[in-house]
């Protein structure tokens, strides 16, 4: 059985939707405290939990801000939310708008496309921190227009690095930007360790 690990609840009928016979464990919590005192502040405890649940089957942390604790537990049915559609991003080298919403998660998206990149592709930060407060208030049109406005005539190739910036993927294609989204592609790498 497959069992994804949210931080947002918001993200359990996304997966919901993509991956319909998997589990779902909602730790709001987890991301909180990783905004607040960095992300070695639940090291622990997340990767216990990873640990815990992948001993019944593949996992999927769906957030990219405790990627890097994904890394670290170095397993190999526990899938990093944004490693696949990264991967992706990169593949045809040049240069790829990198998204994020939070600050807490730059330094570990950073530290990834340059890891999946190797020197193939650069990347371009655009934080979308203008964006965020719409997604706490559970706008998520106005989440997706603010993210459009902030990667708009950024570049062609637009990587929306956090789950949750996916709802803007329809408007950036509508202006014939190619896009990157992590909901489909890690659901389909976890599914295909069942």
């Amino acid at each position: 059985m497959i069992t994804c690990l949210h931080t947002s609840e918001v993200h359990v009928a996304t997966f919901g939707a993509l991956l319909p016979d998997a589990a779902h464990v909602v730790r709001v919590d987890f991301l909180d405290r990783a905004r607040a005192e960095g992300v070695n502040a639940v090291a622990q405890e997340v990767q216990a939990i990873l640990r815990e649940l992948a001993q019944d089957g593949p996992v999927l942390c769906t957030c990219s801000t405790l990627g890097p604790l994904v890394d670290d537990v170095a397993l190999s049915n526990v899938v990093r939310v944004d490693r696949p559609a990264m991967e992706a991003a990169v593949s045809e080298g040049g240069e790829v708008v990198v998204a994020i919403c939070l600050e807490s998660t730059r330094d570990a998206t950073l530290t990834l496309f340059d890891e999946v990149s190797a020197g193939r592709a650069s990347g371009k930060l655009v934080l979308c921190d203008a964006a965020w407060p719409f997604f706490e208030a559970g706008d998520m049109a106005g989440y997706a227009n603010a993210i459009v406005e902030a990667v708009s005539g950024q570049g062609s190739r637009v990587l929306l690095a956090q789950a949750s910036m996916a709802v803007a993927a329809p408007l950036l294609e509508a202006q014939n930007v190619q896009v990157f989204t992590t909901p489909k592609t890690a659901a389909d790498r976890v599914a295909e360790l069942v």
